[in-house]
């Protein structure tokens, strides 16, 4: 059964994405970070070039559009018009309004980052409904004061 984890009240979307890819690259997780936009996305690549100091986050822009999924790095970042008939097995960080159950190929995972505003609120409770009707098994973490 896929799974979606939704972690709400997060402060800064972006730092936060840059953690959950460390922590997929580190349990040896394929990654695809799916933005809101090409600025989101070149922000996103920006944070996880300069994240840490001491460590290196692999990854690359992926033009779905264009190309087949590439096998590597570890962590994709791309962007579009519609979701991408990506491999099941990649951990899918949505960053998008998008919804994943709606995908070509559904993913095993879907980390879904939520902002502390009542309109990102209120979208991630449709979000959370449309997923739970599309079969997915849901997590929730408050990340209030934690991130």
């Amino acid at each position: 059964m896929p799974t979606v984890t939704f972690y709400t009240h997060v402060a800064d979307l972006e730092t936060f994405a840059c953690r959950l890819a460390k922590r997929a690259v580190e349990a040896g997780c394929r990654m695809l970070a799916w933005c809101g936009g090409a600025e989101q996305l070149a922000t996103l690549d920006r944070q996880l070039w300069a994240f840490e100091a001491e460590s290196f986050l692999p990854h690359e822009i992926w033009l779905p559009e264009e190309n087949p999924c590439p096998t590597e790095p570890p962590i994709l970042l791309a962007e579009g018009e519609a979701l991408p008939a990506a491999e099941s097995s990649l951990v899918v960080l949505n960053l998008s309004a998008d919804l994943w159950s709606d995908a070509p190929n559904t993913p095993e995972r879907v980390l879904e980052i939520v902002g502390r505003s009542e309109t990102q609120l209120a979208a991630a409770r449709r979000r959370f409904a449309a997923y739970r009707n599309g079969g997915f098994k849901i997590e929730h973490h408050n990340m209030q004061g934690k991130a």
